[in-house]
């Protein structure tokens, strides 16, 4: 379905939701517990992702947009939909309540893949974006809190929160201390073995044991993987475990979207359909107002704009709440007050509890579908609704910390015998740098050095493009096994054709190869004869002295 619907330009989430539906009312296969536990990997390896974008250092450089623009939102907004529902549309207090909790979450599977795709997030708009999702993930923890706390009365508040505070120290310091030293040797080992199977195995051990710690202490998987995430960010493996895991990610999201599809109910849908759409505009209108008057106070109108309607969507850790409030009869509706109690009396509608699920089931999955389009068009959406006042306290914007990206830098491939002494050099001259290597001895042996090497495969597109080659300098290949070097060189051409290539060989043909890429080359074999050659004609009185 995808297939086709790329060819128009349409985002692929759509086609999997779709594809749900399709699943459901042409082949008759219902969705199961077991398929929705697995779908719901794609938001655990999605986490997993950010955790290896976000160090603790770096977090603590957002604690501005984490703690006050995350709970100002989650609070406020809960806040806002809470006061509706119990005294405009006449819902009972508990359902108010979850109702309002829900509606306070975003979509962090596609806001976020979205902001890291389209490289959004070192920007303004994009750190406010990220720090709101951090906070609204965090909040999911007292969500369920409350949430069990409804479903069962005779659970004592004091003793649960007592048991949460507790659990939340032991899978800190299981993940923080003795994790961030598992990992890393497990990892060195992985990385000795130089089987790729095996590190990506090690990499799924990592991502699928944080997550299992934090889910067995009653927390969700993907805060977990979140965590696990962060601890082996500032790692020398992080862009190889990004590019080793992306795919992993994407085939996983695409089948919880097929599984949100599959909760839709055609019949329900086309007879509540403009009060759905009517509905969902409304909230959607009621989002993006909040927190765009919350972030003015501290960014520019333009920012604040963009972040609000970036998070303007009900979220998918929605589905787990009405989900679990529907499983344990929270949606009872008596039909007394508000303007849903005046319908339901003169009959113009007939409310049930299934019907109340439902409905908001598909609010969700409409935002979800909405979304994509909202960011693609975020930039003409945002100079609309602020016409004259678009510029409005950019001055707010300049006092953010934004980190400086990776640009206009030297990539060295290979930190062998030739890469050491590149590094030498380019270290001498204060050049902007980052050598890379698939051999964990020779990493460790650059980072003591204290020079910036990594860990990766030279020939994996996936990690290739972590390293920004369409804005580098230039790309030397020093590798001492030159058979693969044309490979190596296919593809940086694959990921950026305008790419500067130096390349070492040893070999006229290599170098005749090479040729045919319009990749420049040197011949270490010729131009080491010709120095020698060289020394031999000159003075033997004044010893030849080449400059490096």
């Amino acid at each position: 379905m995808n297939l086709i619907l790329k060819k128009i330009d349409i985002p692929v989430i759509i086609g999997y939701i779709l594809t749900g539906i399709v699943i459901v009312y042409l082949f008759g296969i219902e969705g199961s517990r077991t398929l929705s536990d697995i779908a719901e990997f794609g938001i655990v390896f999605l986490m997993f992702m950010i955790g290896l974008e976000f160090s603790f250092d770096r977090l603590r450089a957002m604690k501005q947009e984490v703690l006050i623009f995350g709970i100002l939102q989650v609070v406020l907004t809960s806040l806002l939909f809470f006061v509706l529902s119990y005294y405009i549309f006449g819902l009972s207090s508990v359902l108010s309540l979850v109702i309002a909790m829900a509606l306070s979450l975003s979509s962090t599977a596609i806001v976020l893949k979205y902001f890291e795709e389209n490289k959004q997030l070192n920007t303004v708009a994009g750190r406010s974006v990220v720090g709101i999702l951090i906070m609204q993930d965090i909040a999911v923890i007292p969500i369920l809190l409350i949430l069990a706390l409804l479903s069962n009365k005779d659970v004592s508040l004091g003793a649960m929160l007592l048991k949460t505070f507790v659990s939340g120290v032991i899978v800190l310091a299981i993940l923080l201390l003795p994790g961030r030293q598992f990992a890393t040797r497990i990892l060195n080992l992985a990385a000795n073995a130089r089987l790729h199977e095996l590190f990506m195995g090690t990499v799924l051990l990592i991502v699928f044991g944080a997550a299992a710690i934090s889910h067995y202490f009653g927390f969700s998987m993907s805060l977990g993987a979140f965590i696990g995430g962060m601890v082996i960010s500032k790692s020398r493996y992080k862009y190889q475990v990004q590019a080793d895991l992306e795919h992993f990610r994407d085939i996983f999201l695409g089948l919880f979207f097929v599984t949100v599809g599959m909760q839709v109910h055609l019949d329900f849908l086309f007879s509540q359909f403009f009060a759905i759409v009517l509905l969902l505009f409304f909230v959607m209108g009621l989002k993006v107002g909040l927190i765009y008057w919350v972030l003015k106070f501290f960014r520019s109108s333009q920012s604040s704009i963009k972040t609000a309607l970036s998070l303007s969507q009900i979220g998918e850790f929605s589905f787990a709440v009405f989900l679990n409030a529907n499983s344990n009869n929270l949606f009872i509706f008596d039909g007394t007050s508000g303007i849903l109690g005046y319908l339901q009396t003169k009959g113009i509608i007939n409310i049930t509890p299934s019907g109340i699920h439902q409905f908001l089931i598909l609010m969700v999955i409409f935002s979800m579908m909405i979304t994509p389009f909202i960011l693609k068009y975020l930039n003409p959406i945002s100079s609309y609704l602020l016409k004259k006042n678009i510029n409005y306290g950019l001055k707010k914007d300049q006092a953010v910390y934004i980190p400086i990206p990776l640009e206009n830098h030297i990539v060295v491939v290979g930190y062998g015998t030739y890469g050491v002494e590149v590094v030498n050099i380019l270290k001498q001259n204060k050049a902007r740098y980052v050598a890379l290597d698939y051999n964990i001895t020779q990493v460790e042996k650059g980072e003591k050095a204290n020079d910036n090497v990594i860990f990766g495969n030279i020939t994996q597109e996936n990690f290739l493009e972590k390293l920004k080659l369409d804005l580098a300098k230039c790309v030397i290949i020093t590798v001492d096994n030159t058979s693969i070097i044309k490979v190596i060189c296919d593809r940086i051409l694959d990921i950026a054709p305008n790419a500067n290539i130096i390349a070492k060989v040893d070999s006229k043909a290599e170098e005749e190869e090479l040729e045919k890429l319009k990749i420049n080359s040197i011949n270490s074999k010729t131009e080491i004869a010709v120095l020698l050659a060289s020394y031999a004609f000159s003075d033997f009185s004044k010893p030849c002295h080449i400059k490096k």
